[in-house]
């Protein structure tokens, strides 16, 4: 039955149970509620006499700041043209050296200024510069003569000391037709006050007038800046109509108006202020001057006190004729814009800036107010949280033991209940329910870990069929064709792109560069390449220029003539002229010393070879295909490979993928290494959580990894199903084999030749088996040994003997392979040698062949 409540307040205000087992409604009405209400009245309060306060200084002197920084601005932007005028004139002021320099200044000091112009004493002196900002154009002389209002105006002499004089005009407009103006003519009106000053020569006599006329654009631009979020006055956001400038003359015109903020193309006008007011349009010189009727007193008082040199602030209510000016918001601060003409004289009025603004005061009010305001609300916010303190300890303290509890019971696997107290009346209610819920859920989750563990195991142990796996990573045609053309097991989409690229290599004659990282295929995709092209009939030699030293690789490589050397009885052909007619492989080519690379770079741009002990160069016919696992580029910049050799090599550059890239090839190789394992017989299933744990492995040595993973599985396991059991990574089994997978790279040195090479006979083998061959396992030795022989033993070779033994001997790269880490090929060279000398190994064969047989040994 749900709760229902009498309607009185009996039920909330009986104070007869303890504090502590109040509801958490009790609390909130009898402790909450009052004091919100407090700390809102609290804030009203201080809200009403914080406001009434600012409010009644909203409106006063709105616009003084602003108005005198203008002026400011202006009367600099006109003492910068002073300077800038007596500089001109103490200067060559022929027309050539006037444009240079007004070139040779940076764009927004020379745009300040729209003519210069000389009115010399001789007619043929006289010349007038326009600016158009992109050039100094200086204006034909009958042109130039012909502008009403021109740079010629006729002016009375200057008696007296007339060096420091600079004469100031009123504001004059100036038409001038014809003017080269962004690649083209046009007719230009400029708006313009113009500053004069007499030019005299060396003997200070007279030689005519310069004058400098500054644009009135820049004026206006000065007021727009001030009235936008340029300004450095800007304090809030203001709307154009709510802050207006205007510049007027000393006898009271109206010249320009604040424009619209941001635009690069101010255009002089009033229309704005204008508007609704009566007056007198144009004035000589100034077209689009406007002058107010003298019903507006107030405007023609405040140009009287211009007039006067004096500013202020005035209060007014038609000058804008806004129906929404009620009389009492409106203010205009005016200043003087005062011009030195003489450096000992007073200044003169050339009229005055003034300043509308309708909302900055009320905007500072109102900011100040909300500073107030959110004083006052810190406040109260504090006295809220000193509050709520309370209130959250009495609210959230028990349901933070109620949910600590719920979570331990949940996440553990007893069926225990929750017994807290004491609890509020909702949260005793709440511990009932959730104990309901906890033994439901525990129930539920003992019966789906039984069921899912049972599901999960039965999937992991079922088979799964490689072949369908390899099928839906890309169709079975373009798989069996990848593989029958080139060997390469997989069909994901860096095996198709290895495939064309070894498809397109193959069809031209150029070297090819692999690279590609350790595992990954590379000696593959050079037999590949060779199979694929027109050279498949020819032989194919394998040179692992990591696994020799220096002198054996130089005689690998390019053999010997008969007495090179004391041991050189007959003449060896080298690896260059073994390969004529096929390819010549070149393995872990980074690893070459300087020697053998200075030596392969002469062979490869002459396709000559010299034989040790010879005087003659014999031409080869071998293509290369070299193959590394380092970054050639980073090995050359630091100094231990040959950048032009890397450049020779690397005419066609092939990347093998590594097996992290290609994941959906794993089950294709899994196949492929399972068949080659039993050998025709019927392989052995794998389960899919064997699978799976390959699937999600990194492979760090790529595809010889992964096939020595499979061979140990497969040695290991029992029965025909491979589970997640039998699959281990980065170790060997104490008595396992460590093949080399034949896919990743083979012996150090070894040679391929086909049935029948180009000429019609086989080339002579770079490297042969030795006449006893290996010996059987079981024929000579246990992989058991004496403790006192496996003590002088290090711990790579103990980890590498059961192999040796296995196989009946080993060389440096299946060495390698058994001691399951990266080791350098001295090392492996070291300890097979130390071998030797312990009697253990017996070394057959020279050079690339070298390979290491048991030794017949008691234990």
């Amino acid at each position: 039955m749900p709760y229902s409540y009498p309607p009185t307040l009996d039920p909330v205000l009986n104070l007869e149970k303890p504090v502590k087992e109040w509801s958490i409604t009790r609390i909130l009405l009898l402790l909450g509620t009052p004091l919100v209400a407090g700390v809102l009245l609290v804030m009203t309060v201080s809200t009403y006499r914080i406001s009434s306060h600012y409010l009644n200084r909203a409106y006063a002197r709105n616009a003084h700041t602003r108005a005198l920084a203008q002026a400011h601005e202006l009367q600099q932007l006109l003492k910068d043209a002073r300077y800038e005028i007596q500089n001109l004139a103490r200067s060559d002021v022929s027309a050539q050296a006037i444009q240079k320099y007004m070139m040779d200044k940076p764009a927004t000091k020379r745009n300040k200024y729209c003519e210069i112009a000389f009115h010399g004493t001789a007619p043929q002196d006289n010349y007038v510069l326009l600016n158009t900002g992109e050039k100094v154009w200086k204006v034909p002389d009958e042109q130039a003569a012909g502008v009403k209002f021109g740079a010629f105006t006729r002016r009375e002499r200057i008696g007296g000391k007339i060096e420091d004089f600079v004469q100031i005009e009123q504001p004059v407009q100036a038409y001038y037709t014809s003017v080269p103006y962004l690649g083209s003519v046009e007719n230009i009106e400029f708006s313009v006050i113009r500053l004069s000053t007499p030019v005299l020569d060396a003997e200070k006599r007279f030689r005519g007038y310069l004058t400098l006329s500054v644009d009135i654009i820049e004026i206006q631009r000065i007021m727009t800046t001030f009235s936008s979020r340029q300004s450095p006055l800007y304090i809030f956001p203001q709307e154009k109509e709510q802050v207006r400038s205007f510049f007027f003359d000393a006898a009271g015109w109206l010249i320009c108006e604040t424009g619209q903020a941001g635009n690069p193309h101010l255009k002089i006008s009033i229309d704005d202020i204008r508007t609704g007011l009566q007056g007198d349009l144009g004035r000589p010189g100034f077209a689009t001057a406007f002058r107010p009727n003298p019903q507006y007193e107030k405007y023609w008082a405040v140009v009287s006190a211009v007039q006067a040199g004096k500013d202020g602030e005035i209060g007014f209510a038609n000058f804008l004729n806004d129906p929404s000016n009620t009389g009492g918001d409106h203010y205009l601060y005016y200043v003087p814009i005062r011009f030195q003409e003489e450096a000992t004289g007073n200044p003169v009025i050339l009229g005055g800036i003034g300043c509308i603004d309708t909302s900055f005061m009320l905007k500072a009010s109102r900011y100040e107010v909300a500073m107030a305001l959110g004083i006052s609300w810190f406040v109260a916010l504090l006295l809220t949280i000193a509050a709520f303190v309370y209130l959250n300890r009495r609210i959230s303290n028990p349901l933070k033991r109620l949910a600590s509890a719920t979570e331990q019971i949940a996440m553990g696997d007893d069926a225990a209940t929750l017994e807290l107290a004491p609890l509020p009346k909702e949260l005793r209610h709440l511990q009932h329910v959730i104990n309901i819920l906890l033994l439901q859920l525990q129930t539920a989750r003992n019966e789906t870990r039984i069921r899912q563990g049972l599901i999960f195991d039965e999937m992991q142990r079922q088979p799964v069929s490689l072949d369908a796996l390899a099928e839906n990573a890309s169709s079975k045609e373009s798989s069996r064709c990848a593989e029958k053309a080139f060997g390469i097991v997989g069909s994901s989409q860096a095996v198709r792109n290895l495939n064309a690229m070894i498809h397109k290599a193959a069809q031209v004659m150029a070297d090819v560069l692999i690279i590609g990282e350790t595992g990954t295929g590379k000696e593959l995709t050079a037999e590949a390449i060779h199979r694929a092209g027109t050279r498949a009939t020819g032989p194919f030699i394998s040179i692992n220029c990591g696994a020799l030293d220096e002198n054996l690789l130089m005689d690998a490589l390019f053999g010997h003539v008969k007495g090179a050397f004391s041991e050189a009885k007959t003449d060896r052909k080298g690896a260059f002229l073994a390969a004529s007619g096929g390819t010549l492989h070149l393995d872990e080519i980074g690893n070459a010393s300087p020697k053998v690379q200075q030596s392969l770079l002469r062979a490869l741009a002459a396709r000559r070879i010299r034989p040790l002990g010879s005087d003659q160069d014999q031409p080869f016919d071998a293509r290369v295909v070299a193959a590394t696992n380092v970054d050639l580029l980073e090995s050359a910049r630091n100094g231990k490979f040959r950048e032009d050799l890397y450049y020779r090599l690397a005419v066609i550059t092939i990347s093998t993928p590594p097996l992290r890239d290609r994941r959906e090839d794993i089950p294709a190789l899994v196949r492929s290494f399972m068949r080659e394992h039993t050998r025709g017989t019927t392989p052995p299933d794998i389960s899919r959580g064997a699978l799976d744990k390959l699937l999600q492995h990194d492979w760090p040595g790529n595809i010889r990894e992964l096939k020595n993973c499979i061979t140990r599985a497969m040695t290991f396991a029992e029965g025909n199903l491979l589970l997640a059991d039998h699959i281990e990574f980065g170790q060997n089994r104490a008595a396992g084999p460590a093949s080399e997978p034949a896919t990743a790279q083979g012996p150090a040195v070894q040679a391929k030749t086909p049935a029948g090479s180009r000429n019609g006979s086989s080339p002579e083998p770079l490297a042969t088996t030795t006449p006893e061959g290996p010996p059987s396992p079981s024929a000579h030795t246990s992989s058991a040994l004496p403790e006192a022989v496996l003590a002088t033993l290090n711990p790579r070779q103990v980890k590498a003997w059961p192999s040796i033994a296995a196989n009946g001997g080993t060389n440096r790269a299946l060495y390698e392979s058994a001691v399951g880490e990266e080791i350098s090929v001295r090392t492996a060279q070291y300890d097979l040698q130390d071998l030797v000398n312990k009697g253990l190994l017996k070394k057959t064969g020279k050079g690339p062949s070298s390979r290491y047989v048991v030794a017949v040994r008691t234990p």
